[in-house]
Order: structure tokens, then C-alpha cells, then sequence
């Protein structure tokens, strides 16, 4: 078993890497149809259930390779060239755990923005993957009764708050702006400031680049607010404004005023109770999960960002398929945790997939019965192989043993908070 984006890597012979490049390279397979594919099986995962579509953007930065690159765009910087891409990770409301990928947007970035930029229609803009990247993810899950679309900052916009919902659709945004409110008039921020604290709570802030974690305790205000339409970039077809329901937490003695935890959270949830912001809270706090999507996807596991396929359409089309992976690796994770082994691989792979997994349990797992896979077509221990270092994962590829006590890895959870 190899997890990379890297055809020698992948590849044990000459011929295989060509075809590894060929496929990639087929202008037949389409980026739409990896995707849907996907998401064809998440949707018998999330059938029933409550599932968070949670959306984020990352940019996959090839200047390290440009010499070696042809067709892609600008990220972020304006000057490196790469790609762009946004999932919808579909994630049980319920456990926190990982149902697969819902939808995906890839794009690569050409030109400067136009100079009317923000009275362009949403169509228009790149942020429109917002609302692209939900509505796919939504008519994928046909089964789900209900879905909460969550993003971050930078999905606070207008059309995404009137758009999105629907009668089995919430959202629940953080908020970034401080909008224009309706009749009762005012900015959102002043009005949840002066509204009467409901009570406080406390968790764990997981730790970032340059963040330690650090245990947070927070004042908690929710009401219900009338956002009003922006009047640049209107469009006539959003309503003239939008009733939402706003959960602000505000740490209490922060380290220092820079690095304080204020959270507003907009939502067409129902939030009448404590109880019910607090829910609230937890639900946003599940966004940490693409992040640690994001992760696998370019620095844990797969290490998108290393490969030496050339053409832009190619990195595309490696891009969606290494993003299933991606969440394939953090579905095998959390297989292993207490809750995650009651699950049946049946509900991660196909039944020709499960033949290879099984062929595979076979090969790697030890000869004591402590060693041995104790669950029938539940291969959640084959998980454990994310976590080894790259040699050993070359050695297993190989047939070579994985070394003693390999297969009884200490299971590691994924933490729900961000």
C-alpha cells in the first residue's frame, strides 16, 4: 500500500508509470466525474442522517517545479503558479466522523480581477464557489434529510445566506462583516455586543502554526437579527434582506487582546436557548476537519504538492482524485478510534475494493492472533499504515514485514474542535 502523488512512487515499473501518467492525462477523464463518482458513494453513507457539508479553500502550490509545469495559474501570492481547490466534506452531525467527499471545485486562477469586481453578480466571482460547491454536494445526498453547510470567514456573503437554504438545507457561517441590519436598524457586531450574556462555556482551542492550544472559557450572547442586502453588487433576485440567528462567543482573559477567541456565527438554525447556542458552537467547531483534510492532502500523507506531472488539466484531475484519498486516509483514522470499529468497510469501499483488502490484511497483518485483523471486512487497522514513516510504508508495498507490533498502533482520535 502507497499513498502519494508521485507516479515513481507509485509505480513499480516503467509501464505502470506511464499508464499512471496516461490516465491523468486522458482528457476523458474528467475532474466532474471523479468527483460525482465520490460522491455517489458517500451519499449510501450519509442516507438518513443529519451531515455537515463543510467547505473550504486551499491553494496546491507547484513554483517550487515551475521549469517543469505548463498551464497552471496564480495562487494566492499573485505571483506562484498552481491551483486552486474547494471540497464539501461531508461529516456525521452526530460522531464527527468523516461520510467522504460531497463535491469539489478546481480551478486555476487567470488574470487580475476586474476593476467592478464587487458589482459584478456572484456568478461572476470566484466566490461563487460557495454556493457551486453546496448545491452539488446537496443534489449529491439525496438521501439526507438534513444537511448544515458551514464555512468560515470567508463565506460570509450575502448571496450564500439567502441562497443556500432550503427545506432541508441550514448554514452557519462565521461572520466577518459588520452588516447593515434591517428595521431595527444598526450594525450586527453593536447589536450582539449589547446583547445580555446567556451564560459561558469552556473547551480546548487546538493549537496552529505560531497558536499553542490552550484551554478557552467564553461568554456567550445569541439573537435574532434582519441582515439587510448590501446595496453594491444588489441583485434582484436575493431578497431585500435575510432573517438569520447570530451565536457570538467571546473569551474571557485572553492571553492578549490580538489572540482573544470572538466568534460570531450566523445560522438558520434555531437558537432560543443556551443549550441551543452551545450547539451551535460545537457544530462550527467540526470545521476543523478540513483542515485536517487539507493536511493529508498536501503535508501528512499524499503530498500533492511534490508531484512532477506537468500539465495543468493532469494536476486537476490528480487533484480531485488525491482529494478522495485524502479522506479516504482520515476515514481509515478514524475506523480505529472506539467508535470507528463498528463500522463495516462496506461502508467505505466497493465489493471489489474489500477483495484487495482483504489480500492486503492478509499480507500485513502478524502471525500472533494480537496481530491478526480480530473484525471480518472491517479493515479500519490498515488505517495505522497513514502514521508509519515513508520507508516503512515502501518496505509493506514491497512485501517486506512492517516490524514488530506495527499493527498495534495506539489508535488516535481526530478532535472535532478547531
Amino acid at each position: 500500500m502507497r499513498i502519494s502523488a508521485g507516479m515513481r512512487r507509485l509505480a513499480d515499473t516503467r509501464a505502470e508509470q506511464v499508464a499512471f501518467t496516461r490516465l491523468f492525462g486522458n482528457p476523458n477523464v474528467t475532474v466532474q466525474e471523479i468527483v460525482r463518482t465520490a460522491a455517489a458513494q458517500t451519499a449510501k453513507a450519509a442516507a438518513g442522517r443529519h451531515v455537515l457539508i463543510i467547505e473550504d479553500s486551499s491553494e496546491i502550490n507547484y513554483q517550487a517545479k515551475a521549469s517543469r509545469k505548463r498551464g497552471l495559474g496564480c495562487v494566492g501570492n499573485g505571483k506562484d503558479i498552481g491551483l486552486f481547490v474547494h471540497p464539501a466534506l461531508a461529516v456525521d452531525a452526530g460522531d464527527g466522523s468523516v461520510l467522504g467527499l460531497a463535491a469539489a471545485t478546481i480551478w486555476r486562477r487567470r488574470g487580475q480581477k476586474a476593476d467592478d469586481y464587487q458589482a459584478l453578480p456572484i456568478e461572476a466571482k470566484e466566490s461563487y464557489k460557495w454556493i457551486a460547491t453546496a448545491t452539488a454536494a446537496r443534489q449529491a445526498l439525496t438521501d439526507t434529510p438534513l444537511l448544515t453547510v458551514i464555512g468560515d470567514r470567508e463565506a460570509d456573503i450575502y448571496e450564500v445566506l439567502a441562497r443556500l437554504p432550503d427545506e432541508r438545507t441550514h448554514v452557519l457561517m462565521r461572520a466577518v462583516r459588520d452588516r447593515a441590519l434591517g428595521e431595527e436598524g444598526g450594525r450586527l457586531f453593536g447589536e450582539i455586543a449589547k446583547t445580555p450574556e446567556a451564560g459561558r462555556i469552556a473547551f480546548d482551542l487546538q493549537a496552529r502554526p505560531g497558536r499553542p492550544g490552550r484551554k478557552v472559557h467564553l461568554a456567550v450572547r445569541f439573537a435574532e437579527v434582519t441582515l439587510r442586502q448590501p446595496r453594491l453588487g444588489a441583485d434582484r433576485r436575493d431578497p431585500r434582506a435575510v432573517r438569520l440567528n447570530i451565536v457570538e462567543v467571546r473569551e474571557i482573559d485572553p492571553p492578549s487582546p490580538k489572540d482573544a477567541v470572538i466568534w460570531r456565527l450566523l445560522t438558520t438554525h434555531t437558537v432560543k436557548t443556551l443549550a441551543d447556542a452551545i450547539a451551535i458552537v460545537d457544530l462550527y467547531r467540526s470545521r476543523w476537519t478540513i483542515e485536517q483534510l487539507f493536511r493529508t492532502l498536501k503535508s501528512q500523507a499524499i503530498d500533492l504538492e511534490e508531484s512532477l506531472i506537468a500539465d495543468g488539466d493532469a494536476l486537476e484531475r490528480l487533484a480531485a482524485t488525491a482529494l478522495i484519498v485524502a479522506t479516504r486516509v482520515m476515514q481509515l483514522v478514524h475506523g480505529r478510534d472506539a467508535a470507528g470499529q463498528t463500522l463495516r468497510a462496506t461502508r467505505l469501499f466497493n465489493p471489489a475494493e474489500i477483495a484487495v483488502l482483504d489480500a492486503l490484511v492478509a499480507r500485513l497483518e502478524g502471525k500472533t492472533q494480537t496481530q491478526k485483523n480480530p473484525h471480518p471486512h472491517t479493515h479500519a487497522r490498515l488505517g495505522g499504515l497513514v502514521h508509519c514513516p515513508a520507508r516503512r510504508l515502501e518496505r509493506l508495498s514491497k512485501g517486506a514485514p512492517a516490524g514488530p507490533g506495527h499493527l498495534q498502533q495506539r489508535p488516535q482520535t481526530l478532535p472535532r474542535h478547531c
